[in-house]
């Protein structure tokens, strides 16, 4: 399995989760990518949402 990349995390589920995944959604579609594949949320300790490798190397650079 590839190291996803932490991006956000929360104490619980709330409005604030569904906004910053619709927000990071967005940006997977602005370069081309299907959100589904690259965006996800896990509920452990906290709310994170983790985005695939390839998508963090667009924030690379």
């Amino acid at each position: 399995m590839d190291d996803w990349v932490l991006v956000a995390s929360f104490d619980e589920m709330s409005d604030a989760v569904d906004k910053e995944k619709a927000r990071i959604e967005d940006i997977a579609l602005d370069v081309g990518l299907l959100p589904e594949l690259v965006v996800k949320v896990e509920q452990k300790d906290k709310v994170q949402i983790l985005i695939h490798p390839e998508f963090y190397s667009y924030y690379q650079g």
